[in-house]
């Protein structure tokens, strides 16, 4: 959890832009949710990989290369004090790269690979972990859901965390596939979901565990009318996350207890809308139902968004959100406006971090710019004089910055 009355550290807004601005869909509803997830203790050998310490890479050398086969000949080659040269051989074998009594030495397969790939491999046997697999189809979860920063599990028999003032859902599922664990092993691209090919015949120990991961799930449409349900994760920042929403849209269930229980209609949006504009002073506006875009959009004058007593022209083309998943966008129809609003989200966005890739920061201009209906995108230069005029002389630099690099 991250903030008061947050299930997750970025709001439904940015949900409702990515599928809308990035995907290109047309969002009609939008929940939080917690999405069951296995969490799977399991046993493996671990090769593990580290730079040579300098004696051993050429004590090991001495014997690969050269030839040499007792400690005598291996001293007097490398010219190392006898008890150095003896303890470098104990710690060799230990770790199972040298094998065999003085005399007979040799170089274990792991240490021959070892060697030949510059790298000092050890074998860890018993190593445990646990791996991640969705609830639905037992399938693994990919590697930035490991990342603890960001991503955090609700545990099963936990307090029932609240958004919104609401207690979240937690979905059931069915039980743990057998077979998933050895699904995984076999995987040919397994690193991608957290499995590097350093781990070898993992094996399933105790019982599956069941956590909740905290995630977004959007019913949204495409333009020849096929109805989505997409999944936005903490994993992800708030982006669509592809895997469970596959996991998600093929699992009847999911979409049933979700979104089969509907009944606010048209009717009921509106009538929240309405009190959503009457509590902000803004009552004598009324909102419309944009059917070129498929959603509620209330259209407000430029004075609304201005001066202290405003909405703030950041607000421009974002969503708000209401009871049941349901939401509309704030709109005006002022182009300068419109504009404006894009330079203060682009100085919110941009000026708090140090460096920002020309490539994302263009193509996070170009999701703006349509979700502000700008087209084509204003450049560079334009958005930096906007930006003088507004006196974000931050932003501006930040700016110039990014069209240098270019």
């Amino acid at each position: 959890m991250s903030g008061p009355g947050r299930l997750m550290p970025f709001p439904e807004q940015r949900v409702l832009e990515n599928t809308a601005f990035v995907l290109g869909l047309v969002p009609t509803s939008v929940q939080a949710v917690l999405l069951p997830v296995w969490s799977v203790e399991v046993r493996a050998t671990v090769t593990e990989g580290q730079p040579y310490e300098l004696v051993d890479r050429f004590v090991e050398r001495a014997i690969g290369e050269c030839g040499l086969r007792s400690a005598a000949e291996l001293a007097a080659f490398l010219a190392l004090d006898p008890a150095l040269l003896r303890q470098a051989l104990a710690f060799l074998t230990a770790i199972e790269h040298v094998t065999g009594a003085d005399g007979r030495i040799g170089l274990t397969e792991l240490g021959r690979r070892s060697m030949a790939d510059g790298t000092r491999y050890t074998v860890i046997r018993g190593d445990r972990r646990r791996l991640y697999f969705d609830g639905f189809r037992s399938r693994p979860l990919t590697a930035p859901h490991y990342t603890s920063a960001t991503v955090s599990f609700v545990p099963r028999d936990g307090p029932a965390p609240r958004h919104r003032g609401r207690v979240v859902r937690r979905l059931d599922s069915p039980a743990f596939r057998e077979d998933a664990v050895r699904e995984l092993a076999d995987h040919p691209d397994r690193a991608r979901f957290n499995l590097p090919p350093g781990i070898e015949d993992p094996v399933r120990v105790g019982v599956p565990e069941k956590v909740y991961l905290p995630v977004y799930a959007v019913r949204a449409v495409e333009d020849d009318g096929r109805v989505r349900h997409l999944v936005h994760t903490a994993a992800h920042d708030g982006r669509h996350d592809p895997d469970l929403t596959a996991a998600c849209e093929e699992t009847p269930a999911f979409v049933a207890d979700l979104w089969g229980a509907e009944t606010s209609g048209i009717a009921g949006v509106e009538e929240q809308i309405q009190r959503w504009l009457s509590e902000h002073g803004l009552g004598r506006y009324r909102p419309a139902w944009d059917r070129r875009h498929g959603g509620w959009r209330v259209t407000l004058p430029p004075g609304a968004f201005d001066g202290p007593e405003g909405l703030g022209p950041a607000r421009i083309g974002t969503h708000e959100l209401l009871d049941g998943g349901s939401f509309f966008q704030l709109w005006c129809a002022d182009r300068d406006s419109r504009a404006w609003a894009l330079v203060e989200r682009l100085d919110s966005s941009l000026t708090a971090r140090l460096r920002e890739d020309p490539a994302a920061v263009g193509t996070g201009v170009a999701a703006l710019s349509r979700q502000l209906e700008l087209a084509p995108p204003p450049s560079w230069e334009v958005l930096a004089r906007a930006a003088e005029q507004k006196g974000k002389h931050g932003l501006v630099r930040v700016l110039r910055r990014i069209r240098k690099e270019q």
